[in-house]
């Protein structure tokens, strides 16, 4: 028996994707770069912090 889905990722990604499109229009590739590393930099969404820790887990490593 099939159970009934509460949550599609795909439909999630595709609207995120169609999001950032709008959002992201006309813009140069530079741009749309520097406004994503701003928004990791600063956000508190879970893949930013994901990202974040990653850069100090790396910098650790290194020394």
């Amino acid at each position: 028996m099939k159970k009934d889905k509460t949550f599609d990722c795909v439909e999630m990604k595709q609207a995120i994707q169609e999001k950032h499109a709008r959002e992201f229009a006309g813009l140069p590739d530079q741009e749309v770069a520097d406004r994503m590393m701003r928004e990791l930099k600063t956000s508190n969404d879970p893949v930013a912090v994901w990202y974040r820790e990653c850069l100090t887990q790396e910098s650790l490593a290194a020394k």
